[in-house]
């Protein structure tokens, strides 16, 4: 009597041991080898009947002695499903015996003919009322119903218990399988390894040929592992494995449901490339984890058709529910290391990109962090120029040989003729090629001439452009990179595109700088060097070591204005061009020569005496006198030249620039040519110049500063605003007034930096006061020159942002004689500022005698009338009138009304009882110095609103 193998496993094991009478396979096979013997029979069988899965599942057989080895059909002994087994499927529905011949004509008939048995009958086995299994006895004469009457009850009760004992085994031995699982997981190298004992232990377990495994990577399906029941893995069919064209539709509907399934082939689920590579017959697949955090599919597979039992699934659906939780409990632990990892790369790649200039510096950082991230051997960032061809190529690690092959076959090549650039380009996003053998993004024969196995191509974005690409390969073995280094590879590429457009940006503002750095030192009309670097020049000559002599010389152009007038500011411009390289032949090398501005130009002569001055002086004049010829007209201009000698009339640089000036309008005055300073020129004069060359001086310095006059809100006795006053702090004449030099740098061309000077320092100091909890404005005065520069609100606006001030806390006040100046440009002007939100008023209403009709054209918003009609508001009427009627003025076009100058609290308590808006005067403070305001502010009391009398008179 031989043991025979089912399906659904092996024998149970056996010990070298005598069987224990308590032992329920040894009594079912006693049972069956007496039945045999007693019957004669050739072969006795029992089929257990499954009832939940409708299978009849081959169990034991008693076989008479010499027939052993004849081999039987396969359907003999693998489980069948009731539905495709007639003979079988007979007995257990009709509760009956069934005989059946292969000479007949019945399905059950044919059935037996098919798999080689002459005859055979078939006898229900029942407990308890139900059909527990089957007994076949061969050939179908043997089967005495006397004695199976008898025997049939005990076989019926043997084969329960037998298949509980196999059944509760087989629990036992899934439980050892999960139970290696657990070991296998704590102990596994890899998750690969993992798997692979898995896979290995799951097929010989379930008695197929093969287990599969398939992770969720990136949203689809990847294959990743598969064993043998025997262990083998041969590498052709691992590589085709790995390397599926089609998806397994059967994996995917599990995927898709979450549930269970099983299919043959053919069937829809299990058919195509799949069945023709592996020669797959019948498969069950079960997820990975549980619904809806799927981490794959689990599949098991036999060469030929059977069903499986439902031990099978139950251990696949155990070990995919197990296995599923392990992977992904693997893969977070994987992701948390890739994550450190992540950000030990992205902080070097943030600090090595800080210092990075320029696109082709900064793809070099990123190539070394991708390559970093990736595990590869080497790395390359190809950069495209303007034309989109593969311009500059940064290598990392990698061999000299392998660089002239790039050189040679990738420089100066459209990047739009690679597939894997135009793939890359299309994504915005990393691409992975783990085997460059099955790939055709690069050509073959590069990858072989590069020993390339791998890589992944990162695309080098510079905001939504396209700058180039960072390639990141493996030479010799390919490999492949878990879904946790794919994310940290496109963070990497995320956070390299902020390198790369920094970079870009820092190589536009280096740029940008040496540019800034060129004219602000440069003349960007003639190219010469202009006011700031001179002057530059100048101290470094007089302030420096050594007490060095030079000689400065101012030179004016005569009848400039005539040739502007004539002929236009453009052939003026074009004359001043060629004046210079004129000028340029009287100098020798180390001397400087520069346009200070207009028609005038200045000379510095480093070590000079005055005999070369003078020389130089003559040369210059000799040097204009040849006519220049502009569009075929000969021109003619002469110059005055005035010099300046250190140490000899000084050593202050502001002090030889006033007396070159005051030398070169002596040269003027008396048609001389060139002239040396003398001390003979008027006080005045003198002290003209020297105030103007010391306001230069302190535009430059911290000598100009803001005091603040309080405006008081009569409405609500709040201080709502402050007007900024200039003030000078001249080092020895002390504080100065504007009077003293607002003329002057109106005169001099100087008021757009005075002004831009003072609205930045107000800005300042009112961004400070509204930080705590003031919520002030400040008024700034604006000038004849201010309100004609178009440039003005694109200024007032970057000063604004820059202070994160808005733009309706700045009030630009604006006098009557400046709105009339040029009616026309300050209206433009004035129209850019208001577009900003900036608030304007009218400064010293009333005392110009203009037209009103400006108020109706002009976007005012505030009128401030001058201190000249509160002096006298108490004692006269006419003064009253005066003020009355503009207050109602203002309220009729809908303006605010500032009335300044108020000195006692006669006067504040007229203009609050007639609903005047705004105050300001010495009664309510004087001008204070910005580092007082807040203690001014917090040492007020708290304000009682007044109550607002009638419109009567004081």
């Amino acid at each position: 009597m031989s043991e025979q193998k089912t399906h659904s496993g092996a024998a149970p094991r056996r010990s070298s041991s005598p069987a224990s009478p308590y032992d329920a396979s040894a009594a079912l096979e006693s049972l069956l080898d007496r039945l045999r013997s007693s019957c004669g029979a050739t072969r006795v069988s029992v089929w257990v009947h499954e009832a939940t899965t409708e299978l009849v599942v081959p169990f034991r057989s008693a076989v008479r002695p010499g027939a052993e080895q004849q081999e039987q059909h396969p359907a003999l002994i693998t489980p069948a499903l009731l539905s495709g087994s007639p003979f079988l499927a007979g007995v257990v529905r009709t509760r009956q015996s069934v005989t059946g011949r292969a000479d007949g004509r019945r399905a059950t008939d044919r059935q037996l003919a098919e798999v080689g048995i002459r005859s055979a009958h078939g006898e229900p086995l029942v407990l308890d009322g139900q059909v527990i299994g089957v007994l076949t006895v061969e050939p179908a004469a043997a089967a005495s119903p006397h004695l199976l009457r008898q025997i049939t009850p005990r076989l019926a009760a043997a084969l329960s218990e037998a298949w509980a004992r196999r059944s509760q085994q087989r629990r036992l031995d899934q439980a050892a399988v999960l139970l290696g699982l657990i070991e296998t997981a704590a102990q596994a190298e890899s998750t690969d390894s993992l798997l692979a004992s898995a896979c290995r232990q799951l097929a010989e377990l379930g008695e197929v040929e093969r287990a599969c495994i398939f992770l969720l990577e990136d949203g689809r399906l990847v294959p990743s592992m598969a064993a043998y029941a025997d262990g083998r893995r041969d590498l052709a069919t691992w590589q085709q494995f790995r390397n599926a064209p089609v998806s397994l539709e059967l994996a995917e509907t599990v995927l898709r449901t979450g549930e269970p399934l099983t299919a043959d082939r053919n069937s829809g689920l299990l058919s195509g490339w799949w069945v023709d590579s592996f020669h797959v017959a019948s498969a069950l697949a079960v997820p990975l984890g549980r619904s809806p955090e799927l981490a794959g599919v689990l599949t098991l597979d036999s060469t030929h058709v059977r069903p499986f039992s439902e031990d099978v699934r139950r251990l696949a659906a155990a070990a995919g529910a197990h296995l599923g939780g392990v992977i992904e409990q693997a893969r977070t632990s994987q992701a948390r290391a890739t994550s450190l990892a992540t950000a030990r790369v992205v902080r070097q790649l943030l600090v090595d990109g800080s210092s990075a200039t320029g696109v082709a510096e900064a793809a070099e950082v990123v190539a070394r962090a991708v390559q970093r991230l990736a595990g590869t051997s080497r790395s390359a960032a190809y950069l495209v120029g303007a034309d989109d061809r593969v311009g500059e190529i940064r290598h990392v690690d990698w061999a000299e040989d392998h660089k002239e092959v790039i050189q040679q076959q990738m420089v100066g090549r459209p990047g739009a003729e690679v597939p894997l650039w135009r793939l890359t380009a299309e994504r915005k996003a990393p691409v992975f090629v783990e085997d460059t053998t099955t790939s055709d993004l690069l050509d073959p024969r590069l990858c072989e001439a590069l020993d390339l196995a791998s890589y992944v191509s990162v695309p080098l974005m510079s905001g939504d452009r396209l700058r180039g690409l960072v390639v990141t390969g493996a030479v010799g073995a390919a490999r492949s990179w878990s879904p946790s280094v794919r994310d940290a590879v496109r963070q990497v590429t995320l956070e390299g595109s902020l390198v790369v457009e920094n970079a870009e940006l820092r190589a536009a503002a280096a740029l940008r700088l040496a540019q800034l750095a060129t004219e602000a030192h440069h003349d960007p009309l003639t190219g010469l060097a202009n006011r700031r670097r001179f002057i530059e020049e100048v101290e470094a000559t007089v302030y420096g070591d050594g007490d060095r002599s030079c000689a400065l010389l101012m030179i004016d152009l005569d009848r400039f204005k005539e040739i502007n007038d004539s002929f236009g500011h453009s052939v003026g411009d074009d004359l001043l061009c060629l004046v210079g390289p004129r000028l340029q032949q009287a100098l020798r090398p180390g001397d400087l020569l520069a346009r200070m501005g207009g028609d005038e130009f200045a000379v510095l002569l480093p070590d000079a005496d005055a005999d070369r001055a003078r020389e130089v002086g003559a040369e210059l004049g000799a040097a204009l006198r040849e006519a220049f010829v502009l569009d075929g007209m000969p021109l003619h201009v002469d110059a005055s030249v005035g010099i300046a000698l250190c140490p000899d009339h000084g050593r202050d640089r502001s002090l030889l620039l006033a007396r070159a000036d005051t030398a070169m309008y002596a040269a003027k005055r008396g048609r001389h040519g060139f002239e040396v300073w003398a001390p003979d020129g008027t006080t005045a004069t003198r002290d003209r110049l020297e105030t103007l060359e010391q306001l230069r001086t302190a535009l430059d310095s911290e000598q100009l500063d803001n005091h603040y006059q309080p405006k008081l809100d009569l409405r609500t006795g709040r201080i709502t605003g402050l007007e900024a006053l200039v003030r000078w702090n001249h080092p020895t004449r002390g504080v100065l007034y504007p009077d003293v030099f607002l003329p002057l740098a109106e005169q001099a061309g100087l008021m757009r930096r005075l002004a831009l000077r003072v609205l930045e320092r107000a800005l300042h100091d009112v961004r400070i006061w509204r930080a705590q909890g003031h919520d002030l404005s400040v008024a700034v005065n604006l000038s004849v020159s201010n309100l004609q520069d178009v440039a003005l609100p694109e200024q007032v606006a970057m000063l604004l942002d820059a202070f994160a001030v808005p733009a309706e806390a700045l009030i630009l006040e604006i006098t009557e004689d400046v709105l009339m100046a040029d009616a026309a440009r300050s209206q433009q002007v004035m129209a850019g500022l208001r577009r900003l939100g900036v608030r304007l008023s009218v400064d010293d209403y009333g005392t110009g005698y203009s037209s009103l009709s400006y108020l109706r054209a002009l976007p005012v918003d505030e009128l401030k009338l001058d201190r000249s009609f509160v002096t006298h508001l108490t004692t006269d009427p006419r003064a009253v009138a005066i003020v009355r009627s503009t207050l109602q003025l203002s309220r009729d076009l809908g303006m605010s009304m500032v009335v300044e100058g108020v000195e006692d609290a006669a006067a504040l308590a007229a203009l609050r009882s007639w609903g005047c808006d705004v105050a300001q005067g010495y009664h309510i403070a004087r001008p204070m110095p910005a580092d007082q305001v807040l203690g001014w502010l917090d040492s007020r009391p708290a304000p009682a609103v007044p109550a607002l009398g009638g419109p009567t008179a004081p």
